[in-house]
């Protein structure tokens, strides 16, 4: 018999994107699994079966390619692996931000493929059998389905992605997420406790807290109660274990309504004490025209008021430089800022023009001067980055191992969510609290040593 015609059928997940975009990719692996399929997953940052078996990218049946809209090149880089694909006659399904944001890609270049939304996830078993028999499904429709509490396959066995919401409520002039995503749509807060107790007793060690904003969490659904991201936070801590628990991205102009309660929160010591804030722009009239609701004066009052009461607290930041219409003076300033506030993690973006978003009928800069301004603003950001891992040299510290690392290394990540570096001397393993002593720094991470 031919063993070709009884084998389980595989399917690859390859992700592009951020943490939302790789818990969704987890949620899809998981229940293709349980419905009895081989699933080989590339999650995008480590990739340790096709180390262990180069040939099994080619052994798969259907490519469920996770998409990115966020910027030009995520959108090339998916452009290229989906050529790659369907020259070599694989069956496809997009899934992601892509088709969501851009429908007229659909009776173009998906017009052959099968097509999953952004909500949608909890059907692809239906969608990955139907394509198997032949047929094109887009199924790329904003009804609500319920996305926690399902099975999935992490990337890491100790971190748990767990998204809180989904949608925003901002409408930035530069962004398509919010295309793809929609309006902000918080998940009961009884859903998000049960996935954090089941993944805790799953033995993960790292959550984290995900969504496009979570400074806005509940203002949706809980506006009455009051009960908004402190609050969730708040009864994730109080329930036993050993565990950590890093806050994802929350905007400014939503942190100044919790500001005080989160300060309080973050003071926890199952909490990372870092915190993901994203400026933008260091010019209040940049900021305007990217319908940024907030001041430069509102983001340093947030940081300072952090770093006051949390001393060891990493600030990470986001920067686009060459918005359209932004001069010299207040490129300018953003450099200043980043100056003033020496965040130790900076996202930094040259201004990417996005179709159909109000920004593209601004007036553009020229792709040498954002060129010329990132190289810049990297540079000094990289000399303010190495000073402050500098002061992390000597302490001693607590840490957990949460990922392998290259050549026979461990990475680690102490209460300040700071990268370290360690030998791996065989006695530890991931998910393992450790005492370390950092011996080191760069310009991005430390190093230190398991005492």
């Amino acid at each position: 018999m031919d063993n070709t015609l009884v084998r389980k059928k595989t399917i690859y997940i390859k992700t592009f994107g951020c943490s939302l975009n790789q818990t969704d990719s987890e949620n899809m692996a998981g229940l293709l699994k349980e419905a009895g399929f081989d699933v080989i997953c590339n999650y995008g940052i480590s990739n340790h079966i096709w180390k262990k078996n180069p040939e099994s990218k080619k052994e798969f049946d259907i490519a469920i390619i996770n998409t990115c809209s966020v910027k030009n090149l995520a959108e090339a880089k998916f452009l290229k692996e989906f050529k790659q694909w369907k020259e070599k006659g694989k069956k496809i399904i997009v899934s992601g931000c892509i088709p969501q944001a851009e429908p007229g890609m659909l009776d173009e270049v998906f017009k052959e493929v099968s097509v999953i939304g952004t909500r949608q996830i909890t059907h692809v078993v239906d969608i990955v059998q139907d394509t198997l028999s032949g047929k094109i499904v887009h199924n790329i429709s904003n009804d609500y389905n319920e996305r926690l509490n399902l099975p999935k396959i992490r990337k890491t066995g100790i971190i748990e992605i767990l998204p809180i919401s989904e949608g925003c409520l901002s409408n930035c002039t530069y962004c398509k997420t919010k295309f793809a995503r929609g309006e902000l749509l918080s998940y009961p807060k009884e859903k998000i406790l049960m996935q954090f107790k089941s993944a805790l007793a799953q033995g993960c060690k790292e959550f984290w807290i995900t969504s496009q904003d979570n400074g806005c969490y509940g203002f949706d659904i809980y506006r009455k109660e009051k009960y908004f991201l402190p609050q969730l936070l708040n009864e994730m801590l109080a329930i036993d274990g050993e565990f950590r628990i890093r806050v994802g991205m929350a905007n400014p102009d939503h942190i100044k309504r919790i500001k005080e309660e989160l300060i309080q929160t973050f003071k926890h010591p199952k909490i990372f004490k870092f915190l993901h804030v994203p400026i933008q722009s260091g010019n209040n009239r940049i900021l305007k025209l990217m319908k940024r609701f907030y001041t430069v004066k509102d983001y340093e009052d947030i940081i300072n008021d952090f770093k006051k009461a949390i001393p060891e607290i990493c600030i990470s930041t986001d920067i686009i430089v060459g918005f359209p219409g932004e001069s010299e003076e207040e490129f300018m300033d953003s450099m200043k800022l980043i100056e003033r506030t020496m965040p130790d993690v900076l996202n930094l973006s040259r201004f990417w023009l996005r179709k159909g978003t109000a920004a593209e009928r601004m007036e553009q800069i020229s792709g040498g001067i954002s060129k010329k301004r990132s190289e810049e603003m990297k540079k000094f950001f990289d000399k303010i980055s190495e000073k402050n891992n500098k002061r992390w040299v000597g302490k001693i510290d607590v840490a957990l191992i949460d990922e392998l690392g290259k050549n026979n290394t461990l990475i680690a990540r102490n209460n300040s969510y700071k990268q370290i570096i360690l030998m791996n001397n065989d006695k530890h393993k991931l998910g393992d609290f450790v005492d370390i002593k950092i011996t080191g720094s760069g310009t991005y991470d430390l190093r230190g040593e398991i005492l």
